[in-house]
């Protein structure tokens, strides 16, 4: 036993992609979590419309707030992402109107009900631009599960299928043949994308039909976006796999490469990260997806407004092929 111990620790003080797995990624990966959902120094938009001034005034000192006119107008601040509610007097209630219910809106809510505690007590009706009070989480969330569940089975299995083609030497007899890189690339990406497209139909298939999510837009666009990110998902798990030995290696990269994505998916709105960490989102391939999938399902929208998400996603897959394709001169120079 004794000797199994030490050969075990000498294996793994010679693998320095496990050590920093093990000691390296948690710590990095608390603190990114830590600064993602810890507070946030967000203050919240509000429009007010009708409201006593004495709400005013306790308003301005939790928000940013301005005087809103005519209930287009007030829809209109919400659509455009000028303020995150609009706070209106109809009769003897009080209105809140928001464009979706996340985090970021809520900020706006609690701010209301914090500056209502402090006058005389009205009944309070919150109302959403899109989405509907009764919808739960797994509802509201739909679209990033959605994303989450393409990518990630679709990175595992074609990063893992292409470094057994690799460990096997497949990828060395292949290139002594007169086939091209790209084409080698290109045949992996089709190869593989082909069940991964079938794979994305049943997945939204199921949310849709089987479990009864809502969505206001094209189910074909959303199955373009899917497909698009599942093919960007091979293309990733390739890249992943020619710098990797092993399907352990791949497996490693899942922490690392694919969890900090969800935290850009929308599940948590890029208003509220802090120190300028949104700006990552430009890095994650599953925020391309996430984002239009999302003005889809809980927006309605259509073609005309979700293209340049899907130029985005093409050019994502285009650098991935051109990546994979450069690589391969590590096996043979053409």
């Amino acid at each position: 036993m004794k000797a199994l111990i030490i050969r075990i620790w000498s294996g793994l003080l010679h693998d320095r992609r496990t050590m920093a797995l093990m000691f390296l990624a948690p710590p990095v990966i608390m603190s990114l979590l830590y600064v993602l959902l810890g507070t946030s120094s967000y203050e919240p938009k509000i429009a007010l419309s009708g409201v006593p001034p004495q709400m005013e005034a306790l308003l301005g000192n939790q928000a940013e707030v301005i005087a809103a006119t005519d209930s287009g107008t007030r829809e209109q601040l919400l659509r455009d992402g000028t303020y995150d509610a609009v706070i209106y007097m109809e009769g003897p209630n009080i209105h809140i109107a928001v464009l979706e219910n996340n985090s970021k809106t809520g900020k706006a809510i609690r701010a209301v009900q914090q500056a209502m505690s402090s006058t005389m007590p009205v009944q309070v009706v919150t109302e959403a631009v899109y989405g509907s009070a009764d919808d739960s989480f797994f509802d509201s969330m739909a679209y990033v599960f959605l994303a989450l569940i393409v990518f990630l089975f679709t990175f595992v299995v074609s990063g893992m299928a292409v470094v057994g083609e690799r460990t096997a030497h497949t990828f060395e007899r292949m290139l002594m043949t007169p086939v091209r890189r790209w084409q080698l690339i290109g045949g992996y990406i089709i190869g593989y994308g082909t069940p991964a497209v079938i794979q994305s139909l049943l997945i939204l298939a199921t949310g849709l039909w089987l479990l009864k999510v809502p969505c206001a837009g094209s189910v074909w666009l959303c199955l373009l976006v899917m497909v698009l990110l599942a093919l960007v998902a091979v293309a990733f798990g390739t890249t992943v796999s020619i710098f990797s030995t092993s399907e352990f290696q791949v497996a490693q990269c899942i922490p690392l490469l694919i969890l900090p994505q969800v935290f850009f998916t929308g599940i948590i709105p890029l208003e509220l990260i802090p120190y300028g960490l949104s700006n990552l989102c430009y890095l994650m391939p599953i925020y391309y997806a996430a984002m239009p999938l999302k003005a889809i399902m809980v927006q309605g929208a259509v073609l005309a407004d979700i293209w340049p998400w899907l130029l985005a996603e093409v050019a994502v897959l285009a650098i991935f092929f051109a990546v994979n394709t450069v690589s391969l001169r590590r096996y043979r120079r053409l």
